[in-house]
């Protein structure tokens, strides 16, 4: 789907824990640039804690690399602190030996890498939520997508349930119902599936996602939204976010 969306795009979500809420996150479609020989788009994602829960604090930003010609991801990079405990992971993705080559790293520790068997196509949860952006969606299509998370392929697939009216923050919309599976462990191990609300329009912009994890219930609403500036799959590069150095790198 052209013109679903541009670099400049820049959408932000409150998010809620058991009923409260406890942080935002930020999802901003960056300008053209370099990475890993090729043209991409740089999906950036913050995500940091407001109010109570600054009691423990979290700060992430989550870059994965997208390449909007293809809807494929080349790779990511995370960086995290969270209850003042810092790390980088980075990923790339042979897409050729069909491996997610990892550095990760915490402070004060050396970094450790790994190889990973992937398949063709495999993307990261951001690259995800944009392929499907740029698939048409139609009530009971269900749409497949392998996901790399950190170590393992899962295959993610995307349900469309049905279109309903929904009253949000950008006001009353048309929107569809999509239902996805997880398939994490520990605190992040889901309970049934996640669903995850897009407009039924051109944008198919998310602006609502409810899951049940182990810890608990989180939903997520979109507060803001500021549409990007028109620009082609393959116009030059502006330049993007420079990658997170190894800690303690110079």
């Amino acid at each position: 789907m052209p013109n679903a969306f541009g670099p400049g795009e820049q959408t932000t979500y409150s998010v809620r824990f058991l009923g409260v809420t406890v942080g935002e996150a930020q999802v901003t479609v960056g300008w053209p640039t370099q990475r890993y020989g090729r043209m991409v788009w740089p999906l950036v994602c913050v995500g940091r804690t407001t109010g109570i829960a600054t009691v423990y604090p979290v700060s992430d930003r989550f870059v994965s690399y997208w390449n909007p010609l293809t809807g494929d991801a080349l790779g990511s990079d995370l960086l995290a602190d969270e209850n003042r405990k810092r790390r980088i992971e980075r990923y790339r993705y042979d897409l050729v030996a069909l491996e997610a080559v990892t550095t990760k790293q915490h402070a004060g520790l050396a970094p450790s890498g790994g190889r990973y068997p992937i398949v063709a196509r495999t993307v990261d949860l951001a690259s995800a939520a944009f392929r499907l952006r740029t698939s048409r969606l139609e009530v009971g299509q269900v749409h497949e997508l392998p996901v790399f998370t950190g170590s393992a392929v899962y295959q993610m697939k995307a349900t469309v349930v049905g279109v309903e009216r929904l009253a949000t923050a950008l006001g009353e919309l048309d929107v569809l119902r999509v239902t996805v599976n997880g398939d994490f462990s520990g605190k992040l191990a889901t309970r049934g599936l996640m669903t995850i609300f897009f407009t039924a329009d051109d944008k198919q912009l998310p602006v609502r996602g409810e899951a049940e994890f182990a810890i608990g219930g989180v939903v997520l609403e979109v507060v803001r939204h500021e549409p990007g500036r028109t620009a082609s799959a393959d116009s030059q590069g502006r330049g993007g976010p420079q990658a997170p150095q190894l800690l303690g790198a110079q």
